[in-house]
Order: C-alpha cells, then structure tokens, then sequence
C-alpha cells in the first residue's frame, strides 16, 4: 500500500509542474485554446489545439496517408471464398464510374514562440502533401459483367490524375486584443514543388461498336496515354542531376473570438504566387489494341488470334507545364456552449479549385467536428465531412502533457457517404510534438 501511494504522490509531483501555465495567451474568456499553430490545410487533423501547450519551442513530425477503392469493403477481403459480382458491382457504381484514390501526407516542423511575451511566433515546415486518383467508368464495368446487350456502341476510359507535393516554409502568427477579444492572425509563404504531377486528361479510352461503315460485326478500338511530370526525368535521375522547380504560394489564416461561447475563423491556402515550372515528361502510351471481326468472319467461325495489351515509355523534349498547387477557401465557426473548450462544436465550409490549364474543377467542401477537452491533457474528438469528392468519417485522440503530445486518428473514408462504412477506404494520421 506505501508502495502504491508514494508511486501516486510522485507522479502527482512530475506532472503538476507540467501543468502550471505561465501568463501569456492562456488566459481571459479563451483559456485552453491553443492558437500559435500553423495554417493547416482543410483536410488535415487539427493538430495543437489543446490549451497545454508549449510557449517556448516545439519540434513536430506528422505522418499521414488514405486510400479508398470505391468498389469492394473490407469485409469481402476475409471471406474463405472472395467472390465478386460483376452485375451488382455494376448496379452499385454511380454514373461517374468508381474511383480509386491514395493520399500522402507526411511532415516536420519547428515552432519558436518567445517573442513579444506570446503575442509573436515562428516557425518552419517541411511537408510532402497530395493525391492521386483514378476513375473508371461505370460503362467499363457493365460491359464486362453484361456484354453488350443494348446493341448500341459502348465507350469508357480508365483515366489518372492528381499530384504529390513536397513545400518548404515559414510561417508566423500573432494574438492581439481587438475590443476586449481575441483574434489570431497566421501566415505561411512557401516554395513548393509537384514531386509528380498527373494531368487530368491522362487516361486510356475504348470503343466497341457493332455497325461500322455499314458493316455489321464486333470492332474494337483502344488509344490513350498517360502524362506523368516530375522535376527531372525519371530515365535520367542520378546524384547530383535531381532538380528541384520551385513554385511560390501564401496561405493566411484568423481567427476572432465574437463571443464567449463562439469563435469564427477562415483560411486561404496556397494563393498562387508563381507557379512550379516542370520541364520533364514521361509518356506511358497503349499500343494500338484494336478488334475487327465483321459479321461474316463471325458466321464463318473466324476469330482473330487476340494481340496481347503492351505499354511503352517515351521521354519528350523540349516539355513545359506550369504547375500551382489546389487554391482552397474555408469558414467555420466553434460552438462552445457551455462557454468553455470542453466541448467544441466546428461546423466549417468552403471550397477548392484547381487552376492549372486544362485541369480547371472546382469542388465543395464541407464538415462537422465534436471535440471533448479533459484538462487540456486529453481530447477526443469525431467528425464527418466531405472534401474534393471525398467522404471522411473520422475519430481521434490527443494526449499532451506539454513536454509531449500524440495525435492520433483514424478514418473511414470513400466517394460515397456510405460507402466509407462499408470499408471501402481508410485514413490514418500520426502526429508527435516536442518541447516546452
């Protein structure tokens, strides 16, 4: 029993001055609320929110990553038997085919907080963010699980898009008193580079008609390619020969305290500057894979022998794309109604828009996050939302004892709304935070 209660009193005694805040921003109507962290892009965990925080410097790492399939759940994967149904398959696929999507999103950091008593901090990035997706059409599917039993021609395509980007930044935030409330203000200008960029009319196409030129018969027609741009080229990469085309962009981010039981923030991240100039192509191209059989050859019992699929890889010269990053908008609002952070409800909005030529798409965004504040050493939180064609359901937790912070969250993630809790797609986020 002495035992017991001399390991209690000590630990009592190493994490209560832990605990102890010094005055400085933690303190008046927004105590608890952490506010000198970084401009966060939308879909991130919103990381260093609690209000145990450390107000003299912090190193961070984060590791991200999601993928969703938009086809078969988690589930199918464990059956003795994996058997897949082409015909309900097809029926349950929208109109704008099924996706397959994969995320990244790792990243380090360092805060400096000293300056101006708390009112000022600093810090650099170094992150690795982005996407690649990939679509195939729903008529693709229904042709293969149903032939074509309509008659008319069919077409579809297997197409790619999306890009992975590496930035390096400097941000800075500051708190003021703006008629007796808080408002925060942060900035974070970067160079950022696309390690792979893919453009959207990337893809393989087909074709099948029954009826050509007056002909009936089966005629089948492929054609595509794929355009993958990266900073040097990749039949070339070697020590020393690796170059880096660096873009420019400014998110900004505040934050106003309206009332006791409710704050309203937005950001802009990654307003074009200039943009990242890649001069490295690499083609992957289908060979001509093309089916003629008339009906007279089918009558008669001739089949052509079937060519088989081949790719090639060709490296262009003389290749120039402007690249900037997804240009993203956002709004929310925390509902504090017990007019504390231990419970924090987030509503937010906004949108994304990919500005680069011959890529232009707009998408909406939106979500909803409840998040429970135990002592600023624990929170928990659950939220929903929806972002660039992506449903996200996710839960996670923080632990912070100021020295040391872990986040953690996990996700269900798919294009459709219920097609994350049939396990379609998952999302995990770690993050680690050091410092005093």
């Amino acid at each position: 029993m002495t035992k017991k209660l001399f390991t209690i009193l000590l630990g009592i005694a190493v994490l209560f001055p832990l605990y102890s805040q010094e005055d400085g921003l933690e303190t008046g109507e927004n105590a608890g609320e952490y506010r000198a962290g970084q401009v966060q892009a939308p879909d991130e965990p919103e990381k260093n929110k609690t209000g145990f925080t450390r107000k003299y410097f912090e190193i961070g790492f984060d590791a991200g990553a999601g993928f969703d399939n938009g086809l078969l759940g988690i589930n199918e994967f464990f059956k003795k038997e994996l058997v897949i149904d082409l015909s309900e398959l097809s029926q349950g696929i929208k109109d704008k085919g099924a996706g397959l999507n994969f995320s990244l999103s790792p990243g380090f950091f360092i805060n400096i907080t000293p300056v101006g008593k708390g009112l000022w901090g600093f810090g650099v990035l170094f992150n690795i963010e982005g996407s690649i997706n990939a679509n195939i059409s729903k008529s693709l599917f229904t042709l293969i699980s149903e032939g074509n039993i309509s008659g008319n021609d069919s077409s579809g395509n297997v197409s790619v898009s999306g890009g992975i980007f590496a930035e390096i930044g400097m941000r800075s935030w500051a708190q003021y008193e703006v008629a007796g409330r808080a408002l925060y203000i942060g900035v974070k200008p970067s160079i950022f580079t696309p390690v792979v960029y893919i453009q959207s009319n990337s893809g393989i196409s087909y074709n099948l008609s029954t009826n050509r030129d007056g002909t009936e018969g089966i005629f089948v027609h492929t054609k595509g390619e794929i355009n993958i741009y990266t900073p040097s080229s990749l039949e070339n990469i070697a020590p020393g020969r690796f170059i880096i085309p660096g873009g420019f962009d400014l998110s900004m981010e505040g934050e106003y305290a309206l009332f006791p039981f409710l704050d309203i923030g937005g950001s802009i991240a990654n307003i074009p500057l200039s943009p990242a100039l890649l001069t490295n192509l690499m083609k992957i191209s289908m060979e001509p894979f093309n089916i003629d059989l008339p009906g007279e050859a089918l009558i008669a019992g001739e089949v052509p022998e079937i060519q088989d699929i081949e790719f090639k890889k060709t490296y262009p010269d003389s290749v120039e794309l402007k690249v900037r990053r997804l240009l993203r908008f956002d709004v929310y609002a925390r509902y504090m109604p017990l007019n504390s952070d231990f419970l924090v409800l987030k509503p937010n909005a906004g949108f994304s828009l990919n500005i680069n030529k011959g890529d232009e798409k707009s998408y909406f965004n939106a979500g909803l996050e409840a998040r429970l504040n135990l002592k600023d050493i624990f929170a928990f939180y659950i939220g929903s939302g929806y972002r660039e064609t992506i449903w996200m359901h996710k839960a996670g937790l923080v632990v912070n004892v100021r020295a040391f912070e872990l986040d953690l969250e996990a996700a269900l993630r798919d294009q459709a709304f219920t097609g994350a809790f049939k396990g379609r797609g998952f999302n995990f986020y770690l993050g680690l935070r050091f410092g005093w």
